[in-house]
């Protein structure tokens, strides 16, 4: 019989399979691979701030799928962090920290200026074009109007998914998407900052005017900055939980 807890995250099972999600005509390898970035999406939801401790069994009914793609999927959220095997063979999801988010913002901040820079190198050198940037900030600008933080945060993984798609550094664009997998549990912490929308297309604005400019030192500065600011509305966030 499952649980409350299960029980509960089951009602959210539709939102968790949006996009088109379905695990019946998928491979197993298939399966492990969208499973990690759908766990990490459920270990982003508002219930799991304070951490939970949940059985495999429980985790294969909430996301509908048999146990050896959920295995390597959660060997993989092991490897990188995300969660935490216990000797019980209960799956611990740790709660929200300010030092844990502090390590992880930093290093992100590191690696997207980094990105950043080679970007705008590859756009100066005409290997790679600025019309994909500047076409999703214009589509981020129009959700800002709408003041809806939760649909502009997805936008923004669009516009850092693309810098590191086109950075030509496939290292450090797989330690940052690995990164950003952890991180999401922060992030999602400022959908309720309606302000922070603004910011967030001013933001991506100040690096694509860098890179336009040839600036790429001052493209990765901006894209740093950005990080930056965003740690502190994540700092504010977790201490409004007692977590900072």
């Amino acid at each position: 019989m499952l649980g409350a807890r299960t029980a509960l995250s089951l009602e959210n099972h539709q939102s968790l399979n949006e996009g088109g999600f379905t695990m019946l005509d998928k491979g197993p390898k298939d399966q492990s691979v969208s499973l990690v970035s759908r766990l990490s999406s459920w270990i982003a939801q508002p219930e799991q701030v304070h951490g939970v401790s949940i059985t495999e069994n429980e985790l294969a009914a909430i996301f509908g799928v048999s146990r050896t793609p959920l295995r390597e999927a959660l060997n993989f959220a092991s490897a990188i962090g995300l969660i935490r095997r216990q000797r019980s063979r209960s799956i611990e999801i740790p709660p929200l920290s300010g030092a844990d988010m502090f390590q992880l913002s930093r290093t992100r901040e590191e690696l997207e200026g980094l990105i950043t820079f080679q970007v705008s190198e590859r756009i100066a050198a005409g290997e790679v074009s600025i019309d994909g940037l500047e076409k999703l900030n214009q589509r981020m600008s129009a959700l800002a109007t709408i003041g809806d933080t939760g649909v502009l945060l997805g936008a923004g993984l669009d516009f850092h998914e693309y810098m590191r798609e086109n950075s030509g550094n496939e290292v450090a664009a797989g330690l940052l998407q690995q990164l950003m997998l952890r991180l999401e549990r922060y992030r999602q912490c400022i959908r309720a900052l309606d302000d922070r929308s603004g910011h967030i297309v001013h933001e991506h604005g100040q690096i694509i005017d860098a890179i336009r400019a040839g600036d790429s030192a001052g493209a990765a500065r901006a894209a740093r900055e950005h990080v930056a600011n965003a740690r502190e509305s994540y700092r504010a966030q977790l201490a409004k939980h007692g977590l900072f």
